[in-house]
């Protein structure tokens, strides 16, 4: 009678668990992909055909990672929470929506109209924001809420934030060039570590605390301001 080795049973079974548990991990893994990526497509059909719709869906908390939203019309969408990271903006009307908490981060945002909206801590980190070479128009954010929205490592160039309300707002790392924030409210706005600022207007800029910016910028916003 041949004794059995109780060590190789034990290492047989603890394999047979644990190639089980990996299969299924690979298994929950895939169906989260595909899940994820059947809600992207179903997101992006309906942020597609939005504007043409009688009843407008709110499209909050939609996963549009790496869409391409050029022309769209979103006014006065409820776009809050969604992820539209990596995307193509060109041209695309956000005026009046509700952009709260909204991810624009990497995005190529290009002569877009933010003009009063709701972007409260938006986050466009590591965004290109920049005027279309043929029509010079500037991406527009007149008048907009961008209390603590995010800028970071961002290049923004000939974007016009006047009267926007900037409170909060953190351009630590960024590029801003050719940019016009007449009559913004720039309290507790963070510049002390911007990247480069050139040629920006901040004539009646709010809220402008030495504290905040950088000594060769903050000489500037002085000069213009002076009465």
């Amino acid at each position: 009678m041949n004794t059995v080795n109780w060590t190789q049973v034990v290492v047989g079974i603890f394999q047979s668990v644990l190639s089980g548990v990996f299969v299924g991990l690979v298994i929950y893994w895939l169906d989260e992909r595909r899940a994820k990526r059947e809600r992207r497509l179903s997101d992006y059909r309906i942020a597609s055909d939005w504007e043409k719709a009688k009843l407008k869906a709110s499209l909050r908390n939609f996963d549009l990672t790496k869409a391409n939203l050029s022309g769209y019309n979103f006014v006065k969408a409820n776009l809050e929470g969604a992820m539209m990271k990596e995307s193509e903006i060109l041209g695309t009307n956000f005026n009046q929506a509700n952009l709260r908490h909204s991810d624009f981060r990497k995005s190529r945002i290009v002569s877009a109209d933010f003009i009063k909206a709701m972007a409260y801590k938006a986050d466009f980190s590591g965004a290109t924001i920049t005027a279309s070479l043929s029509s010079k128009s500037p991406s527009d954010f007149t008048r907009s809420v961008l209390k603590q929205a995010k800028f970071i490592k961002t290049y923004v160039a000939n974007a016009n934030f006047s009267g926007a309300d900037l409170k909060g707002a953190d351009f630590s790392g960024t590029t801003v060039m050719g940019c016009d924030f007449s009559d913004s409210d720039l309290t507790d706005s963070i510049w002390k570590n911007v990247g480069h600022v050139e040629n920006c207007i901040w004539k009646d800029a709010a809220g402008i605390s030495q504290e905040n910016f950088p000594p060769d910028l903050w000489k500037e916003i002085q000069r213009q301001n002076v009465n």
